[in-house]
């Protein structure tokens, strides 16, 4: 099994490398050792923390998720979110898992704790993940959010500790080209072994 985590401010690219590794993937030959295409499976953070706030009916607004993954940490303790995820992927037979979202550094050291482990760092200039993420809208109040609202978020706790997690990083990629630009970095690392 080969893990991946990734390090990465807001609208850097994370679920974009994502989706370009599951479709190296797919035409990768030779597969698994039984011959099948390889599985991937994708970890978020935030979707564990999503979960929740659904069972609660709060929405899930980035805001939400910041105060939720903070509570969790303060009251449980700074690996809660990093034993959820570690629970969540116990007994899997994917030949690929991507912890996608890493921000603590209990979730890098989850990735570390794997035997063939990759910490990627991605990262791209502030303005175009701005505008990434107003294009996106994957989160409620992405669309009218302001670039001042934007930088007030990059200073949350939440976010606090990626600039020291990326440092520890054994891949870095700037993300601040074109999309075909950003798969040409993907697919010269390699990774799928």
């Amino acid at each position: 099994m080969q893990i991946f985590g990734l390090v990465g401010e807001k609208g850097s690219g994370k679920q974009t490398f994502v989706n370009f590794i599951k479709q190296i993937a797919s035409s990768y030959s030779p597969r698994n050792d039984k011959g099948e295409v390889l599985k991937i499976r994708q970890v978020r953070f935030s979707d564990i923390l999503a979960e929740t706030l659904i069972m609660w009916d709060i929405p899930i607004t980035r805001a939400n998720l910041q105060k939720l993954a903070l509570m969790m940490s303060e009251t449980f303790g700074q690996t809660a979110l990093a034993k959820a995820a570690k629970f969540s992927v116990e007994g899997d037979t994917a030949d690929i898992v991507i912890f996608d979202g890493v921000r603590r550094e209990a979730e890098a050291r989850l990735v570390r704790s794997f035997k063939n482990s990759t910490l990627i760092y991605i990262t791209a200039g502030q303005k175009l993940r701005y505008q990434r993420l107003k294009t996106r809208s994957e989160k409620v109040g992405e669309v009218g959010l302001t670039f001042e609202q934007f930088l007030k978020e990059e200073k949350s706790k939440a976010e606090k500790d990626i600039p020291q997690i990326s440092k520890k990083a054994d891949i870095k990629i700037e993300n601040n080209g074109t999309l075909e630009e950003f798969k040409a970095k993907i697919q010269k690392l390699n990774m799928i072994s």
